[in-house]
């Protein structure tokens, strides 16, 4: 069977995307750390809309999986309420939340942030600083990992939304998927390339979740996930410098 590229996907992921096609079929493959997908795929299927695992080969480290044909959320918010989107996203959180466990997550934030340590960065805060003002337990919930509004399709054939690329990390929360959620509703990441006026719809979703979930926003949270983009940024990029700004920003209020 003869197995063709059809174009490479960019991203922050650390694995390589690409766009591929066997015997006039469309699919995804991913390379290298694909693990950590694997699983998260395994897991949320029973609980939303994933692509489907098409093979997975451990010592090979590729992951094919079905491609979805979809809008992107910048794509359909542009061009529709904002309505059905914040019923999926509160819809999935409650079903990532229906058995919990209770954790204390001090451990989880020096092992992941042990970099700031013996990295220079840009930051007026110290991980014990920002340590202190994260919560320290939480429920540990099932949880997509990176949920980002780059990571949902609306898929108009089937008329539903579909979340990809999910990731196994020890931020094993759905506490932590709202914050990863608020670097788009808050600070626009997806729009970073093609600035769009949305801020109207971005504040009824994240209003919504979080009244509905009887949560409130806790920009430490934020400044920790986006912690997480920036250590992918190259130095002095835009990506960078974005990144920096906004971490800054909160930081401060």
């Amino acid at each position: 069977m003869e197995v063709k590229l059809i174009r490479k996907f960019k991203g922050h992921s650390g694995s390589n995307v690409y766009l591929m096609s066997a015997e006039d079929k469309i699919f995804v493959r991913k390379q290298f750390n694909v693990e950590r997908n694997y699983e998260r795929l395994t897991v949320l299927q029973n609980y939303v809309r994933v692509p489907k695992i098409l093979m997975f080969s451990k010592g090979d480290e590729i992951l094919d999986m079905e491609y979805i044909h979809g809008q992107d959320m910048r794509s359909y918010l542009l061009t529709n309420s904002p309505n059905r989107l914040i019923d999926f996203l509160i819809d999935s959180i409650k079903k990532f939340s229906r058995n919990t466990t209770w954790k204390e997550y001090t451990q989880t934030y020096n092992e992941m942030l042990s970099w700031m340590d013996i990295r220079t960065h840009p930051f007026p805060f110290s991980k014990a600083d920002l340590i202190a003002r994260l919560p320290r337990n939480a429920f540990r919930t099932v949880y997509h990992g990176d949920m980002t509004l780059e990571n949902i399709l609306y898929s108009q054939e089937q008329q539903q939304f579909v979340f990809i690329d999910p990731v196994t990390v020890k931020y094993d929360s759905a506490l932590f998927d709202l914050a990863k959620l608020r670097q788009d509703l808050d600070c626009k990441w997806f729009l970073r390339e093609k600035s769009s006026y949305l801020d109207n719809k971005l504040a009824k979703i994240k209003n919504s979740l979080f009244e509905e979930l009887k949560t409130s926003p806790d920009d430490n949270l934020l400044i920790l996930m986006l912690l997480r983009v920036f250590l992918h940024c190259e130095e002095e990029s835009r990506e960078y410098h974005f990144v920096v700004k906004e971490i800054n920003r909160l930081w401060k209020k």
